[in-house]
């Protein structure tokens, strides 16, 4: 049987101009593994990710400690209301439990 530890997933949808400042901060902050994807959506500043035209959209996925969890959303809820006013950008946290035995897990913490 396998033994699980508590853990903080971060989701942060942000328009993909922010893909290279993000990792940045993310790896200031503590960061080590995350996952991308390309998303499409509508939301405060209008319909973004044209079928045609490319993603505008990305939404990244985080799994790491509640610590650093707490800390990510900190730094993007004070960014979002100073410098990155002007870009789509909404992110949130949820527990979820990991297997001990995940070595990117361990490796993040």
């Amino acid at each position: 049987m396998f033994t699980t530890k508590n853990a903080r997933r971060v989701t942060i949808v942000m328009d993909a101009a922010l893909k290279g400042f993000m990792l940045e901060k993310l790896s200031e902050l503590g960061v080590r593994s995350y996952s991308f994807m390309n998303c499409h959506g509508q939301g405060h500043h209008a319909v973004t990710g044209d079928l045609y035209n490319g993603d505008d959209l990305l939404r990244l996925e985080i799994v790491t400690t509640t610590e650093i969890g707490a800390k990510i959303l900190d730094w993007i809820h004070a960014a979002q209301f100073a410098q990155l006013s002007q870009y789509a950008l909404f992110a949130y946290a949820d527990h979820v439990e990991v297997d001990e035995r995940d070595q990117s897990f361990r490796a993040a913490q």
